[in-house]
């Protein structure tokens, strides 16, 4: 999985195209499911448009199909978390500093 919850992420695809961009935070892992499989998450109806791990999350205006809503339930590869550039980085690098006293 690319996300974890807890990480802010961007959406880099959506059945909803105004969605593709808007960052928001990944609250709470559903479960891996089938495209086409349908299941109920919090009494919201939900229809899986990919086979893949899915999150529930929260943003400013997020489009579903009855409208504006601040949460919403998506793919995992639909996302790209945003995380601290030196999570991201693998090497040590040392650096030596000049210290005046």
């Amino acid at each position: 999985m690319r996300c974890k919850k807890g990480d802010y992420a961007r959406i880099i695809f959506s059945i909803r195209p105004e969605n593709i961009g808007r960052v928001v935070k990944v609250v709470e892992y559903i479960g891996r499911f089938q495209q086409g499989e349908q299941f109920e998450f919090r009494g919201m109806p939900c229809e899986c448009a990919v086979t893949d791990h899915h999150w529930w999350i929260e943003g400013d205006d997020i489009t579903i199909l009855f409208g504006p809503s601040p949460k919403a339930y998506i793919a995992d590869t639909w996302l790209e978390p945003i995380r601290p550039e030196e999570e991201l980085t693998k090497e040590t690098v040392k650096k030596e500093l000049d210290i005046v006293v």
